[in-house]
């Protein structure tokens, strides 16, 4: 036996032996057993919990998420037990690749990139070229179920996550010998190490105890470019092919992304194509970033055609239709309906390279063309020309009498906006002038605005738009006292010498006249109750003057153009009003309330006869 030196109580000093505490002769006690068995079966029973905290099944049974509470050691979970999750894995790792990797893949520095994810249900690899265009393509080079790689896992999928996550259960412990040596032999058989063919590993699940050996030993055989952490490309949950989709959409453009578009040369009318750029070489977006383009399109010679809208990589290297080949590749196709000669402004999205959409009206977007056209056969069906169409006159006369202010303002604001609709579809230049003439009645006593005697305000000879929208500010309604006929024949008296002059020189030009009024004209002799002109001006005769000019006339009247028919005498003058109506509007009418001054601006627009089909595109500028 051996002593303990004075003042070191406890401790022998040759053999440094402790010699206070339950003395232990060689073997455990039964408590010592149950005390070691407690922890193990405790420290076992935590680190099943946290397998299924981690692989989503909170313990509540299979009502819960599955059947992994069946197989945790020590039964289901109890309160607060499930909330036993593991890290979220390295903070150091990068969520997305660095700009030089895609750099190199995309100007052809390496051949192609390889993704490498071994997520809880599939080993993946991902391969990623780039075309002749720069667009990333990438294809499934190898997606494997982990029990056909590891045989020794449940064939249930909820369980064999359970055993990737580390979780040993009432199962039979995986062998991670075993495990490391299937893996190691997938790896090289799916993703070998080779010179051009940099890998990338994706690492979205670090915490799983399988995963993160798979993870080594990927790392130690494949040697990758780059680790990505758990925010990389996708929300979770979205597969391999969807984060490696987003992923490269931070790639550069290598060519411009550029819209397909018709023109039409303004001297000749010959068709040709114009390529917009929407996205130019070298743009590349942030991580979950897009870009935005406008654009102002046409629309050709037919109203509401369906064009396409194809959007290339690079620019057609073609000058004409029929010459060359067709050159960049189409990268999507939209279609959208445009009125005749109208602009329309789309809006275009990119995505990623490759990757452009159209924006439809409320944000929405428009599906994509499921069929691709072939686009030499595209560019053949252009027309080989549009017609230049002739020179449109337009003249308008006004009734600036009325029961009151609003309805006479309400002719004028129609006539300024269909003036301004002219300009809009036709140009202000050579191919469109107009004319308006304004007209008040008879009686000094119902005009209140002009001075005595004043009845016609000055005509405008047709010109340049601008020019009549600026007279049209200047004139003020006046209250009328009789609701039968108003001053109009003496309009289109004071109309004939500007409509019906003859053109100048070997000029094409289609004039119309458009009488916009609430009362018909007065005939030149008393007809019954209705009043006759007072200069004896007759309004057949003027209408064959203008008619036999080839000037159209159309009408645009109101709803109610006189007493309403009831005695005899009534009645007659409602017949004259009829007849009246009718003969003026021979060549067209048009409703208030029901035809916008837009409606009546595209009526009144000339045809434009094409020399061929007519055109798919939509057009780069306008046809004026």
């Amino acid at each position: 036996m051996c002593a303990a030196p004075e003042g070191e109580e406890g401790w022998c000093s040759g053999c440094r032996w402790q010699m206070y505490g339950d003395l232990v002769l060689g073997e455990l006690t039964e408590k010592d057993k149950s005390r070691a068995a407690a922890a193990l079966q405790a420290a076992g029973r935590a680190w099943d919990l946290r397998a299924a905290a981690l692989c989503g099944d909170g313990g509540g049974g299979p009502e819960a998420g599955g059947g992994i509470s069946t197989v945790v050691r020590g039964g289901p979970p109890g309160p607060g037990e499930d909330a036993r999750r593991a890290p979220a894995g390295p903070a150091d790792l990068p969520p997305t690749l660095p700009d030089e990797i895609l750099d190199d893949l995309i100007f052809g520095r390496v051949k192609e990139l390889r993704f490498l994810e071994l997520t809880p249900d599939h080993m993946n690899v991902i391969k990623v070229h780039a075309d002749e265009n720069g667009i990333p393509r990438h294809m499934d080079a190898g997606c494997t179920e982990w029990r056909s790689v590891v045989p020794a896992l449940d064939r249930r999928p909820d369980i064999r996550r359970f055993q990737l996550a580390g979780g040993i259960g009432e199962l039979s412990p995986v062998s991670r010998g075993e495990f490391d040596a299937a893996v190691l032999h997938w790896l090289t058989a799916s993703a070998p190490a080779s010179p051009g063919r940099p890998v990338v590993l994706l690492t979205r699940h670090s915490g799983w105890t399988l995963l993160d050996r798979a993870a080594a030993t990927a790392r130690a055989t494949c040697a990758p470019q780059a680790e990505l952490g758990r925010g990389s490309g996708a929300a979770a949950g979205t597969t391999t092919v969807q984060a490696v989709r987003e992923l490269l959409r931070t790639a550069p453009l290598l060519v411009d992304h550029t819209l397909l578009l018709a023109r039409a040369d303004r001297r000749t009318g010959a068709v040709d194509v114009q390529s917009h750029v929407l996205f130019p070489a070298g743009a590349r977006l942030r991580p979950g970033g897009s870009a935005t383009a406008t654009v102002t399109v046409h629309g050709g010679t037919t109203d509401n055609a369906s064009v396409l809208l194809p959007v290339l990589a690079g620019a057609p290297a073609v000058g004409h239709p029929g010459s060359g080949g067709p050159g960049g590749a189409v990268l999507s196709v939209r279609r959208t309906a445009l009125g005749a000669l109208e602009p329309a402004r789309l809006t275009f999205v990119l995505q990623g390279p490759g990757e452009v959409g159209l924006v439809g009206p409320g944000g929405s977007p428009q599906q994509e063309e499921r069929t691709v056209p072939d686009l030499p056969a595209l560019l053949r069906g252009l027309p080989r020309r549009i017609v230049r169409p002739p020179l449109l006159e337009v003249f308008c006369t006004v009734e600036l009498s009325g029961a009151n202010d609003a309805e006479t303002e309400e002719r004028l604001a129609f006539v300024r906006d269909l003036i301004t609709a002219l300009a809009r579809n036709h140009g202000t230049g050579k191919g469109l002038r107009t004319g308006v003439i304004g007209h008040y009645d008879h009686s000094i006593h119902e005009n209140g605005y002009a001075p005595r005697g004043v009845l016609l305000m000055p005509p405008v000879p047709a010109g340049p738009a601008e020019q009549a929208l600026a007279v049209l500010k200047t004139w003020r309604p006046a209250r009328r006292r009789q609701d039968t006929v108003s001053s109009l024949e003496d309009a289109l008296q004071g109309l004939v010498p500007l409509a019906a002059a003859p053109a100048r020189g070997d000029e094409a030009v289609r004039r119309i006249v458009l009488i916009v009024a609430r009362r018909p004209p007065a005939p030149p002799r008393q007809h019954g109750m209705v009043p006759p002109c007072p200069l004896g001006a007759d309004w057949r005769i003027e209408l064959d003057r203008l008619r036999g000019a080839d000037v159209q006339v159309m009408t645009r009247a109101d709803p109610a153009t006189g007493s309403p028919p009831g005695e005899h005498a009534r009645a007659a003058v409602r017949r004259y009003e009829d007849a009246a109506w009718a003969a003026l509007s021979r060549d067209g009418s048009f409703r208030p309330g029901t035809d916008s001054a837009a409606d009546v601006a595209r009526a009144m627009g000339p045809p434009r006869p094409s020399d061929g089909p007519p055109c798919p595109l939509a057009f780069a500028t306008p046809l004026h």
